[in-house]
């Protein structure tokens, strides 16, 4: 995998927590995953297909999801998980891959993306065959973590 499509995976999560969540980020040390891996709690899965093909995942844990979904709605308390909160963190990361497409598209790589799927469960394990898997940890300012696991392939 070229490295350096990796940026604009950040870019875009960065920009989009920002606006969409007041929430900035810094990175953690990004490394490889090796496969199989165990997801936290909650994993929203985005596919990629086109000049560059994979799927990207966003996994966190129940209190993260439900952090981000509050704080995209104004602060709006929220008790438990539930399907306003799926559907906040699957347009999250909808919104991360599309602003990822848009920034590929202005290197002319051309990039579609499938709709989000969301995973929940406890002792899940995710393997990507044939790809390694990168995993840019994202620090949220509020002490909480979001692992984005891109394995693409050209």
């Amino acid at each position: 995998m070229n490295v350096e499509y990796i940026n604009p995976f950040i870019a875009a999560s960065q920009q989009v927590l920002k606006q969409a969540a007041n929430i900035d980020i810094k990175l953690g040390k990004v490394y490889i995953k090796d496969v199989p891996y165990y997801i936290d709690q909650v994993v929203v899965i985005i596919g990629m297909t086109g000049a560059i093909k994979g799927q990207v995942n966003f996994c966190m844990s129940i209190d993260t999801a439900k952090e981000i979904a509050s704080r995209m709605m104004g602060g709006w308390p929220i008790e438990t998980f539930d399907e306003i909160v799926k559907s906040a963190i699957g347009e999250m990361a909808n919104m991360i891959m599309g602003n990822t497409s848009t920034l590929f598209s202005e290197k002319k790589i051309k990039v579609d993306i499938t709709p989000p799927s969301i995973l929940v469960g406890r002792d899940m394990t995710m393997s990507t065959s044939n790809m390694v898997t990168i995993c840019v940890p994202l620090m949220l300012d509020n002490g909480y973590k979001i692992d984005m696991d891109v394995a693409i392939s050209e």
